[in-house]
């Protein structure tokens, strides 16, 4: 029996690489979840410098192409985005290719170049992209594109038919936080992540101000967090590669989502509303406590007293109790532990990838 043929996969990305996003972590995770199912995938980057560096920079196990389209790392605006999306489509692009995006403009001219192109949203589409998303649409222009949604409030925005578009949460590696044990660090609690407005590490000086015999690190980019009093029982480390991140967790227990109920993102976007934090997963995949933040965009995922605390958002004295509690109480943490990892299992790369190749194939059969 003669045996299928793989399509192509092309990913585009608005990405100067390396950096400390977010997106760029998502970007390389998913393209190395393509490479390990066995599908050659070229990420199309603005700019990749030291393609070792950047793939040890995400614990990169199994390898792609990247390909750079500008010669310098550049702040895109609307005429380098164009000039970004021509350069692509002018490559000699396999006809029978899957075109996955990150970038609006692109996905929006490729749909009317009638590719076989997903766009994936995160966020509301924004500025002049939003004018000539609208645009297009209503000149059904763009019937051909197809979506990924990271949550389904976006899909209902959006109104988009449901055999058009999947909806998908971000992911993570279970392989990368499989570690031999390690001693934990008694009576602490972590945060990991951005200092954006919204992210709620202003309540974690709070709760620290409040627990004085409890220890709160936070990893992050310091030099945001200069104007904060420092407390004793509060440590401060600066910003680790995401491949030092499982082992990192791997030294804690407790681990804080203290999310506000408006979290802003680069710009001029706001995600409360479409969230799934990367932290998340990985928390859950390295077996924590997760305390977070009582909202519903994640309540999906996170169940109350199933695989993680679930409190009120800025509620201090409950939010205290509850981690003293958790501190004192093994069995209800090591049950915790136990179900946020059986959880993590559920959000994997390779399951997501496999989801989207499903989709494609479905959508794109006749000319994949």
């Amino acid at each position: 029996m003669k045996k299928k043929i793989k399509p192509k996969i092309y990913y585009i990305s608005e990405l100067n690489l390396p950096n400390t996003s977010a997106y760029s972590i998502h970007v390389m995770k998913m393209c190395e979840a393509f490479s390990k199912l066995g599908y050659s995938i070229d990420l199309f980057t603005i700019k990749s410098s030291d393609l070792k560096k950047i793939f040890n920079i995400y614990d990169i196990r199994y390898k792609f192409n990247i390909i750079s389209i500008f010669h310098n790392f550049l702040q895109l605006n609307l005429f380098f985005r164009l000039i970004f999306t021509l350069k692509i489509l002018s490559k000699d692009l396999d006809e029978k290719s899957i075109l996955i995006s990150r970038s609006i403009l692109f996905a929006l001219v490729a749909s009317i170049k009638k590719k076989n192109i997903i766009l994936e949203l995160h966020h509301e589409i924004t500025g002049f992209s939003k004018y000539l998303f609208l645009f297009l649409r209503q000149l059904r222009l763009i019937k051909n594109l197809k979506f990924i949604f990271l949550h389904k409030t976006l899909r209902n925005k959006y109104k988009i038919e449901n055999s058009k578009n999947i909806i998908l949460d971000d992911a993570v590696n279970i392989d990368n936080f499989n570690l031999a044990k390690t001693k934990k660090i008694k009576n602490t609690c972590v945060y990991i992540g951005s200092f954006f407005e919204g992210k709620g590490v202003e309540q974690i000086f709070r709760l620290a101000k409040l627990n004085k015999k409890i220890f709160f690190h936070i990893y992050g980019e310091k030099k945001y967090l200069i104007k904060q009093e420092i407390k004793k029982n509060i440590k401060i480390f600066d910003y680790v590669n995401y491949s030092k991140i499982p082992k990192i967790l791997s030294n804690y227990e407790i681990a804080l989502m203290p999310y506000q109920k408006k979290v802003k993102g680069k710009g001029s976007i706001w995600l409360n509303k479409y969230m799934s934090p990367l932290k998340m997963f990985d928390y859950l995949a390295a077996k924590m406590v997760i305390i977070a933040s009582d909202l519903i965009v994640y309540k999906h995922i996170l169940k109350n007293d199933f695989n993680c605390k679930l409190v009120k958002i800025n509620d201090d004295l409950k939010w205290s109790k509850t981690i003293n509690t958790i501190l004192k109480n093994r069995k209800k943490k090591d049950y915790l532990k136990k179900n946020a990892y059986k959880t993590a299992k559920k959000y994997t790369w390779d399951l997501r990838c496999k989801k989207i190749i499903s989709f494609a194939t479905k959508n794109f059969k006749k000319r994949i």
